[in-house]
């Protein structure tokens, strides 16, 4: 009983960190997804006038006209995310990120309710003031009840949860509960369990029915530290864009390369190979259409992982002749520190292949993404996202231009607000 574990979570993260970009925004209701078909983050003003997340663009704009829309910028998202973090780490050292806007650890050398609070504060205290946006911190004896006490007092909370001392947790409904699934929330409400009271008590006498990550969870709700299951590697990654309708070829192509592209970043980085590509298109009917290829050999090596994509590609193509969606899947992923040697020569052309390829990953890091593309992507839908007109609706930027930007393609170093 004398662990303790945080759990910091950042409030409506993507439009939080918009309004400190974006400076004239502050205050103000705005939702992130205008590169795509429906809102994926809304700030706490826009859910004030009772916004919805997942609501398509266009409905957004003829309901709820005082909403600004603004682009999702995942690669300035991850800039704070990493701030995030480093701050955090001089607290916590072995701090963990649970996902972009979320990290979790045991905070060790600490024992009382005191010290812990003291702590939450000087961290949430540091990172408001430095990355100008606003954090809820739970704190309590296991991680999964640090993770609930985070959401309980949103936004710029700082929640306690002692299962020792106070109880008053047990009276919530269990789809709060991290790792309780609707489905699963469904069995147990037809058992007669409804908060997280009901799933104490009753849980000993139906745990039969459940596997034991339920029996995890049933401890970590009391306080007591488990180990929760975790499943294996990530075997597939994915990348999907929306965009208008369109029948040229060589823009439907380039974006299937840009979200190729961002696949490949992710498996250099992770020093993973894929076995198996799969496109999937949506056209003009909405149907979906599909196909997969299976590569030579598991690789990550952009020249025969694109000859199978132009492949695929190609077929699908000729099926349909228009589209407003694609997605890339790559899968059969594992772990390769090396490439296997041949007698033809083809070692050598990888081992160049993806020595270029990781040299690019530098560059974008330091200077942006979108310095050095591949060519195809020069021609891709320009207009994502909103079915309304560009022109009417304006993607939201603050200042002027810098000689060599365009509206697409902004300066990525983002306003950190006064320190």
């Amino acid at each position: 009983m004398n662990r303790w574990f945080i759990h910091v979570d950042a409030d409506a993260f993507f439009a939080s960190v918009e309004q400190c970009i974006h400076r004239e925004l502050r205050g103000k209701p705005i939702v992130t997804g205008r590169d795509g078909s429906i809102a994926v983050a809304l700030s706490y003003e826009a859910k004030a006038l009772g916004v919805q997340r997942a609501t398509p663009i266009h409905m957004i704009r003829k309901e709820f006209p005082s909403v600004s829309v603004v682009v999702s910028d995942y690669y300035t998202y991850h800039i704070f995310s990493d701030r995030m973090v480093n701050i955090i780490q001089q607290y916590i050292p072995k701090i963990q990120r649970k996902s972009v806007d979320e990290c979790s650890g045991e905070i060790f050398g600490l024992n009382t309710q005191e010290e812990v609070q003291q702590l939450a504060e000087k961290m949430q205290e540091e990172l408001q003031t430095k990355l100008s946006c606003s954090f809820s911190f739970g704190i309590s004896r296991s991680s999964l009840l640090a993770k609930m006490a985070s959401g309980m007092n949103k936004p710029s909370g700082i929640t306690i949860i002692d299962p020792g001392k106070d109880t008053s947790y047990q009276d919530v409904h269990i789809k709060k509960v991290s790792g309780l699934g609707t489905k699963l929330c469904e069995r147990l409400g037809k058992m007669g369990v409804i908060l997280v009271r009901d799933f104490i008590e009753k849980y000993p006498r139906i745990k039969h029915n459940f596997s034991i990550t339920v029996e995890d969870i049933f401890y970590e709700l009391q306080g007591v530290p488990r180990v929760i299951q975790r499943s294996g590697m990530q075997k597939s990654m994915n990348r999907a864009r929306s965009f208008r309708i369109t029948k040229n070829r060589e823009e439907v192509y380039g974006q299937l390369v840009m979200n190729t592209e961002h696949l490949l970043r992710k498996m250099r980085a992770q020093k993973l190979v894929c076995s198996t590509i799969h496109i999937s298109m949506r056209d003009i009917h909405r149907n979906y259409v599909g196909a997969k290829a299976r590569l030579s050999k598991r690789t990550r090596d952009s020249a025969l992982i694109y000859q199978q994509l132009q492949n695929v590609f190609n077929m699908l193509w000729n099926k349909t002749g228009n589209s407003r969606y694609v997605s890339v899947t790559l899968s059969g992923l594992e772990y390769q520190s090396e490439i296997q040697e041949d007698l033809f020569g083809e070692y050598q052309k990888e081992k160049k292949n993806n020595r270029l390829a990781e040299i690019l990953d530098i560059i974008h890091d330091r200077f942006g993404k979108s310095l050095v593309t591949t060519g195809s992507t020069l021609f891709q839908p320009q207009s994502l996202g909103s079915y309304s007109l560009s022109k009417k609706y304006p993607i939201t930027h603050c200042y002027s231009l810098l000689p060599g930007e365009n509206i697409n393609k902004r300066l990525r170093y983002p306003y950190l607000g006064k320190v």
